[in-house]
């Protein structure tokens, strides 16, 4: 063998050594790339999930820790994940969340909490090349918070209708007014600790009143404390007042109830926010009463006159509802107006209602039939969160 022989052997066995040694690095960069990037895309997947978890779990935060439990559980298997397994490891927190710091605070109790923190960690994500370095499972984890907390304070004045056709019996077989008591609940339980709330009805017989009878009703005061307005609403039944509908009555004793606040909110410090006045009226039906409005007219400043109020012979329902609800927002609160049935629903109510603006629409009507129960609900609910939450924070 010649010495030019004898060199091609060895650069021979060269390479193949180099090569051994290359296919392994080449498989050890494959195992890292291939299962990193399945990693990424478990962590992707785990975090859309939790963020639906709690976006879903801060609406059950007015009603108890149970439902919260079940709807992160029920998001949670829905997205692909077992919440029996004991490889997946979900914490629930109830805390504050400080809107201008964006900070979470955990430990509050339940019923005083504003935001929940809901983390998951998976500790059985698969490794494909992984158990070549001994590696059979990785772990990855997310958390995420929602939270209902405000930047303004809001006083909510809830206005029903409580003539006799709120007896009608909607898709769900209960009646209107039944179904008005379940959603109105919704919305007070959907309020803040820093919101007051507050009721009024029509149509009511005021006996004191000359000539014009059927009106509306302050029936409790503006609180914090929502306990009132609760059992006030559970205590309303159909027909409560009598069968006139005069909305333009309940307009005026939702301002009553603004206008004549027992104990109002302290002036704002300093770069505190300015609170929110909302009256939510609802009715079924169209006005057959007007309630009078006093002279000379709305105006542009809603300055409302003291009484004694009197009748014009061309004072109609629908000048009535007009005028009063321009008081209301020409004073700066915010009206919004529930219609229900086709009889409720025409281009007086719509105008009625505070215009559109910042995507928070004023009007809202439900049509009967079909899904009208759940409509209302949704409605008097989505009026309770409001236009700050619920919203994902971090």
């Amino acid at each position: 063998m010649n010495v030019l022989q004898k060199n091609c052997r060895l650069r021979r066995g060269s390479i193949l050594v180099f090569a051994a040694v290359f296919m392994v690095f080449i498989l050890g960069m494959a195992a890292f790339t291939t299962d990193f990037g399945y990693m990424q895309v478990s962590k992707t997947r785990l975090r859309a999930a939790v963020d639906a978890a709690a976006l879903a779990a801060i609406d059950d935060l007015t009603n108890d820790e149970e439902a919260v439990t079940q709807t992160i559980n029920q998001l949670l298997s829905v997205n692909g994940y077992d919440t029996t397994s004991s490889n997946l490891v979900v914490t629930t927190e109830y805390g504050i969340w400080d809107v201008d710091a964006r900070v979470f605070t955990a430990g509050t109790k339940f019923t005083k909490a504003d935001a929940i923190r809901v983390s998951v960690v998976d500790n059985g994500v698969p490794a494909f090349f992984g158990p070549v370095f001994g590696d059979d499972v990785y772990s990855t984890g997310a958390e995420a918070v929602a939270t209902l907390a405000s930047t303004v304070p809001r006083d909510i004045v809830v206005i029903l209708d409580c003539s006799g056709s709120m007896d009608a019996k909607m898709s769900n077989g209960k009646s209107r007014m039944k179904n008005t008591k379940e959603a109105a609940t919704t919305l007070v339980k959907a309020l803040l600790p820093e919101d007051r709330v507050a009721l009024a009805v029509f149509s009511w017989i005021d006996r004191a009143r000359n000539r014009w009878q059927e009106t509306g009703h302050p029936e409790t005061d503006l609180d914090f404390d929502k306990i009132s307005t609760l059992n006030r609403i559970n205590d309303l039944k159909e027909g409560f007042y009598n069968s006139y509908t005069n909305i333009g009555g309940g307009l005026r004793a939702g301002l009553d109830v603004v206008l004549s606040d027992p104990s109002p909110r302290p002036a704002p410090l300093p770069k505190e926010p300015e609170p929110e006045t909302i009256i939510v009226l609802m009715t079924d039906g169209q006005a057959n009463r007007a309630e009078p409005y006093p002279e000379p007219n709305d105006g542009p400043t809603g300055t409302l006159p003291p009484p004694p109020y009197s009748k014009k012979t061309t004072y109609d329902e629908n000048t009535s509802i007009t005028k009063w609800s321009n008081t209301i927002k020409a004073r700066g609160y915010k009206l919004h107006v529930v219609t229900l049935g086709a009889s409720a629903y025409s281009s007086l109510m719509v105008n009625a209602a505070s215009p559109d603006e910042e995507g928070v629409t004023y009007y809202h009507h439900v049509a009967e039939g079909g899904s009208d129960a759940e409509d209302l609900l949704e409605v008097f609910r989505t009026i309770g969160i409001g236009n700050h939450g619920p919203k994902l924070v971090r």
